[in-house]
């Protein structure tokens, strides 16, 4: 399957340029280029991109607003940022609210080693936040069960409870204790199926159950960012 990659870009050369990079690697790619942000939008929904790559500056347009675009409508892509002389401050700041990286466009070299670096790691951010939603949902259950039996498991142990004391156990053939079985069926028909709802609830909790605890996710992004900000200034150098 092709690596689809979303390129925002206005300069004809800069787009050759990136794409015999591209070409020079192993990766198979589908590319598209977009100029406005219009286009990008559309390119966002209709060519579903696995990754976008994007100027810093254009006349209509900015990486940053491309960014701010693709994290309110698809959050997972990674996003590198392809420029020219862009500034330690600005990088820096990229890096803290998100961009997955970025490249200069006299060092194209190292774009190709960045995709696949990002591509790595918004799988692995994914991949907890999945976790983290899953653990979610396992608390969730958790509380439901905790309701059941500290609330409905009670009430018909209550009625049981007081239908045994409404037996007639000195004439059997008292009519009342037709009645007192009849009722003592429907209540253990009613506890039998909130046991079972217990049972099922406890099942889908170890069917969902993961290793990763759920601070791990905000733990991750964490380190994501310092990680980037040291290869960053490393790259300044």
């Amino acid at each position: 399957m092709k690596l689809k990659i979303l390129l925002v870009e206005d300069n004809q050369s800069d787009v050759a340029l990136i794409k015999y990079e591209l070409g020079k690697s192993a990766l198979e790619f589908e590319l598209t280029v977009v100029q406005t942000q219009m286009a990008f939008e559309q390119a966002l929904v209709n060519f579903r991109p696995d990754i976008i790559l994007s100027d810093y500056s254009l006349p209509a347009f900015d990486g940053l607003t491309a960014f701010r675009t693709k994290k309110k409508m698809f959050p997972d892509i990674p996003f590198i940022i392809v420029s020219g002389i862009i500034g330690e401050e600005n990088a820096v700041e990229l890096i803290k609210i998100g961009v997955t990286d970025y490249t200069l466009k006299d060092k194209l070299f190292t774009l190709v080693p960045k995709i696949e670096r990002g591509l790595k790691e918004a799988n692995e951010v994914k991949s907890k936040r999945i976790a983290h939603d899953q653990l979610k949902t396992q608390n969730k259950n958790l509380t439901e069960i905790a309701f059941l039996q500290s609330h409905q498991v009670r009430a018909p142990i209550a009625r049981i409870l007081g239908l045994f004391n409404l037996f007639n156990f000195h004439d059997l053939a008292d009519k009342v204790n037709v009645e007192v079985l009849c009722n003592l069926k429907t209540v253990a028909e009613s506890f039998d199926k909130i046991i079972h709802d217990i049972v099922d609830k406890t099942n889908q909790i170890k069917t969902d159950s993961i290793e990763t605890p759920g601070d791990h996710y905000n733990k991750s992004v964490d380190q994501l960012i310092q990680r980037r900000l040291r290869q960053l200034k490393t790259t300044e150098r």
